[in-house]
């Protein structure tokens, strides 16, 4: 495959990449206009302006859900969609391990438990089994993360939510643009929670939106974000405890911008992962996240794969992940498992449940199949997706390489 199986360059090579991939954020005169247009405006300094507001119904309309409310990030999302489901003292929410921290901390902002459950090692989401198994009496919701765009079964969730009388939540802070059997996700539970934050595929810094089709949820949420107020009524009547979790103008600006050259990123980035996945199928020991074919699309927040080092000469994940960026590949990290998380084992984590903590057994939790995914997989920026097919290949032809000289990169290397 490969025209540049010469020396690698940690061994003093020419690196497979000369040039960059395209930088990220993407941002133009749109965004600048957008703005100048809500400082004209005068309205930037109020609480609950249009501009925000308009571009989270946009958005919602884009994943195919009926209401969608801008917020400040997508932690806070999560929290308002628990909130408005009622969950707090006393409930346990199932959370998948192999996730940021956020899917289970606002578990605890509620002020209930996470109980944490092993993943899928195909397409390191929840698995749907291991959730079943893990429901007891006091089961209120589980929150499903749609890792590196990848949707989970959503088919087989929603049946589980249903059966055992479960609020279904979707953390979709990697999955702008993922469509599952036609329709977005984050549409197809009770809430779909989305991040803006700086590295995510829609950015304005920070920011995120929360996406639902029932009236009654999408007002719980948004009573608990705009400090306990309610719709229609005076200003200064708070009928609930809330927060205050709401949008700026200026990043509803900024988002609706981004929302607009949204698809035609999204298609971009899925016709080059796709190539990507076909080429890197190729190479013995590498094996990408698997696809479901019930996607339409996939956000690709992260491009993903599987790594046996035995492959590779025994060339440790770490030592690979280092060759492969001096190719001039952009490198994230993966998410370690919740369970090696220092914050699980302090009861300072959530000082609310401090007599509750050892029951959840955390100290001791081990979920094999997420600890092994944070070990064995590479994480790839998604703006190398964003140039074109060859230069997405260009992954396959720098790890192509590093396989043809991995003793010489395993005795080079510490």
């Amino acid at each position: 495959m490969s025209s540049f199986a010469d020396t690698p360059a940690m061994l003093g090579g020419t690196p497979v990449r000369s040039t960059d991939y395209p930088a990220w954020p993407v941002w133009d005169d749109d965004e600048r206009t957008r703005l100048n247009a809500v400082l004209e405006a005068g309205g930037w300094w109020q609480g609950n302006g249009t501009v925000a507001a308009t571009f989270a119904r946009n958005f919602a309309e884009y994943h195919g859900a009926r209401y969608g409310l801008a917020m400040t990030n997508g932690t806070h999302t999560l929290e308002a969609a628990l909130i408005a489901c009622d969950i707090g003292e006393g409930d346990e929410v199932i959370v998948p391990a192999m996730t940021f921290v956020a899917s289970a901390s606002a578990v605890f902002a509620v002020n209930a438990t996470p109980v944490l459950v092993d993943i899928d090692p195909e397409t390191l989401c929840l698995d749907v089994t291991a959730a079943d198994a893990a429901v007891t009496p006091r089961t209120r919701a589980v929150v499903v993360v749609h890792v590196a765009g990848c949707a989970a079964d959503l088919d087989a969730l929603t049946e589980l939510c249903a059966r055992r009388g479960l609020r279904l939540i979707e953390d979709c802070a990697h999955a702008h643009g993922t469509f599952w059997r036609g329709r977005g996700v984050g549409s197809w539970g009770d809430f779909g929670s989305f991040s803006m934050q700086r590295s995510k595929l829609m950015t304005a810094g920070e920011g995120g939106v929360l996406i639902c089709q029932d009236e009654q949820l999408a007002d719980a949420a948004w009573a608990y974000a705009d400090c306990g107020r309610v719709k229609g009524e005076w200003f200064y009547h708070h009928a609930t405890m809330g927060s205050n979790l709401r949008m700026t103008e200026w990043q509803g600006a900024v988002l609706q911008a981004q929302l607009d050259r949204f698809p035609e990123q999204n298609r971009r980035r899925n016709r080059n992962a796709v190539a990507l996945n076909a080429a890197l199928q190729e190479i013995p020991g590498i094996r990408p996240q698997r696809r479901d074919p019930r996607m339409d699309s996939q956000g690709n927040y992260c491009f993903v794969f599987h790594y046996e080092p035995d492959q590779f000469a025994g060339l440790p994940l770490r030592a690979f992940e280092r060759a492969l960026a001096a190719e001039g590949i952009p490198m994230g990290v993966s998410y370690p498992s919740l369970t090696d998380l220092a914050v699980f084992r302090s009861e300072r984590f959530a000082p609310r449940l401090r007599h509750r903590l050892t029951e959840a057994g955390y100290a001791t939790l081990h979920l094999p199949r997420a600890e092994a995914a944070a070990a064995t997989t590479v994480w790839l920026q998604h703006r190398l997706l964003l140039g074109t097919v060859e230069d997405a290949v260009d992954v396959a032809r720098a790890v192509e390489k590093l396989h043809v000289h991995a003793s010489a990169l395993r005795e080079a290397m510490p």
